[in-house]
């Protein structure tokens, strides 16, 4: 018993120090500019163009600044198949329910719950987003995604109420993760200076 404590622990320990240098906060904060600036724009393809520049740069910045610093672990499968499963189950969900919405949408009548979830998408969305913020902070171990998911939840579900653009929602919640992000990536990289010996980087 005391032996599966120790290896939670050290899993735990070890995943904080990989998403210790703000990359994932950087990446989520671009994507959400990107989706608010297109909110502005009828050419919706320029965002999906933007996001398959962006999502594969994440293991390029990290190969360029966390694993020369502190390397990377590689945990079992028995170790991971907890954090896969709890992941997957909730993306699953997320994707289940908008399979059963689009599929309502389709009949000629709608039940009560398409016209109320139609009618406030945007609380919808942001309980959705948080929810996968909560999600991800307990599987990563990440305490401060529990505060973006209730920072997501203010930024996003608001504007169901508010008169602002949709777009500057985003806009709005992709600042605050790329600013948290960048301050992070400045300490991590301060932190574990990347070391030179020899003429080689170790």
């Amino acid at each position: 018993m005391s032996e599966n404590i120790d290896l939670k622990e050290l899993r735990r320990k070890a995943m904080s120090s990989f998403h210790e240098d703000g990359i994932i906060d950087i990446i989520i904060g671009i994507l959400a500019l990107i989706w608010g600036f297109s909110a502005f724009t009828d050419d919706q393809s320029l965002s999906v163009i933007w996001i398959a520049v962006v999502i594969p740069s994440y293991w390029w910045l990290k190969r360029e600044y966390t694993m020369p610093r502190i390397g990377m672990v590689r945990f079992s499968r028995n170790a991971k198949s907890a954090t896969t499963a709890l992941a997957a189950g909730a993306v699953g969900a997320l994707i289940a329910v908008g399979i059963v919405i689009w599929w309502t949408s389709l009949r000629s009548s709608q039940p009560f719950y398409y016209v109320l979830i139609s009618d406030n998408w945007k609380l919808v969305l942001g309980l959705c987003s948080a929810a996968l913020g909560v999600v991800y902070a307990r599987v990563a171990f990440l305490p401060r995604f529990y505060a973006y998911a209730a920072i997501t939840l203010l930024l996003v579900g608001s504007a169901q109420f508010l008169g602002l653009p949709f777009g500057v929602h985003l806009i709005a919640l992709g600042a605050v993760f790329l600013g948290y992000g960048g301050y992070l990536l400045y300490r991590f990289t301060r932190k574990y200076p990347v070391q030179v010996v020899d003429g080689q980087v170790g």
